[in-house]
């Protein structure tokens, strides 16, 4: 069942950055809330996409493994798959099994990445939700419930996502997306090293030929630059020559 929903759930992916272009790009924004949203947006796509490449190869095996020869022809029927029919039916499937197993963590889990990929945000931040309810000693649970509801409030990581970034990373100090989004928690409160630190962490685990290990490289020198101009030791915020001061007649 659980194979069933992963299978399922990346396949579903695949087809919407088939289907959906990123439209958005990153761009310097004039309020580091933007920013932020920004952020989230793009670098959780490239992520997805740079993943899927690899995945889906292993979804054909892993079925033919798990279910058989005929399965593997319904696997290849759905990788090939282009249309938003398909998407469709499939969401359709994989709604109509977890209504069947309603308290299944790991397809709540896939079914709102899955919701989040096609930007159905409101059904992820509920599925997400439950998720991390049922799981809450899980860090993956938590870092994606924790995303999701920073994208529904305009990329501010501050409010309720804020302590579930923490309690991911007490869990799991080595998770990825709590990584991510504490160092942009950080980076929203202008705690610069703060920043930094958390993405150095994340920068380890990054494959370095990524895009999205690029991604932070970037962001980290931009960091790295504020921390210095706040502290008086960039080249930006060397301190001026004082103007000279009139002398009185």
């Amino acid at each position: 069942m659980n194979f069933w929903f992963l299978a399922c759930g990346l396949v579903i992916v695949a087809l919407v950055f088939v289907l959906l272009p990123i439209r958005r790009q990153q761009a310097q924004s004039h309020s580091t809330a933007q920013a932020a949203a920004t952020t989230l947006d793009t670098s959780g796509h490239r992520r997805t996409a740079g993943l899927l490449v690899f995945l889906l190869p292993l979804i054909t095996l892993g079925l033919y493994l798990h279910l058989g020869a005929p399965s593997v022809l319904g696997a290849q029927h759905m990788l090939q798959a282009r249309g938003q029919h398909d998407v469709d039916n499939m969401m359709a499937a994989m709604e109509a099994k977890l209504k069947a197993n309603p308290d299944d963590i790991e397809a709540l889990y896939v079914m709102g990445r899955s919701y989040l990929a096609l930007q159905r945000h409101a059904d992820a931040e509920t599925t997400l939700a439950k998720a991390a309810r049922l799981a809450p000693q899980e860090a993956r649970m938590l870092s994606q419930y924790a995303e999701v509801l920073a994208i529904n409030n305009n990329g501010n990581l501050q409010g309720t996502a804020r302590p579930l970034i923490e309690q991911a990373l007490e869990l799991d100090p080595e998770d990825e997306k709590a990584l991510e989004l504490a160092g942009l928690a950080a980076f929203q409160r202008q705690e610069w090293a703060q920043a930094v630190h958390f993405w150095r962490r994340l920068l380890k685990r990054l494959p370095a030929d990524s895009e999205f290990h690029q991604d932070m490289n970037q962001a980290i020198q931009e960091a790295e630059e504020k921390s210095a101009q706040a502290s008086g030791l960039g080249e930006r915020a060397k301190l001026q020559p004082a103007s000279k001061q009139q002398t009185p007649h």
